[in-house]
């Protein structure tokens, strides 16, 4: 065989490889920081949501305490009608 026809590797390392690795190496630094600081912010809008859901199903129960206190008087009333035109 001649030395022409085997394959060599070359163990050297151009300047564009390493530029490019390095720019490779540094997008995916970035869009790692990217991510978490998206993972952060939408913990906290999270946490924010969570407040707002207990504040209005607060809201609900004493709305619907209320709408049930009216309702207990207008049956009162009306039972009291009824009762009162049985007698008469």
């Amino acid at each position: 065989m001649n030395r022409e026809d085997k394959w060599h590797l070359s163990r050297s390392v151009s300047i564009s490889h390493l530029l490019t690795t390095g720019a490779l190496i540094f997008g995916a630094l970035m869009y790692v920081t990217d991510i978490r600081q998206d993972i952060a912010v939408m913990q906290s809008e999270q946490k924010h949501i969570q407040q707002q859901i207990i504040s209005i199903q607060q809201d609900n129960k004493e709305m619907f305490a209320s709408i049930d206190d009216k309702l207990d008087q207008m049956i009162s009333i009306i039972h009291t009608y009824q009762v009162n035109k049985g007698s008469i």
